[in-house]
């Protein structure tokens, strides 16, 4: 329930952007996420906080220029399948998630 990020998330977020200088031209879209449970007008705001926390983290301490950056905050309404063997706990941790995605512009 918090959109501070973890070290292991800083962690992730310093290697994603390794791969993001070698796509200068492209646009990245942060989606926030949240586990279904709740109240889903609460889980949209912490999902959006998450990714603006994320966007900050990218912003701060790496210099990405924030107009290619947007944040998107969809709450518990993008689920994830879970996966054969996967303990509930483990599927619980992978639903509250931040997502990088890469967005061309086009000319």
């Amino acid at each position: 329930g918090t959109s501070q990020l973890s070290l292991q998330g800083k962690r992730q977020l310093d290697e994603a952007v390794d791969n993001l200088r070698h796509y200068p031209k492209f646009r990245v879209v942060i989606k926030g996420h949240t586990a279904p449970k709740g109240d889903p007008a609460a889980n949209r705001v912490l999902s959006q906080e998450r990714a603006a926390a994320v966007a900050r983290y990218l912003t701060v301490t790496h210099g990405i220029d924030p107009p290619r950056l947007r944040t998107l905050g969809f709450g518990g309404e993008q689920g994830l399948p879970r996966q054969p063997g996967e303990s509930r706990r483990a599927y619980r941790d992978r639903l509250a998630r931040v997502e990088l995605i890469l967005a061309s512009e086009v000319y």
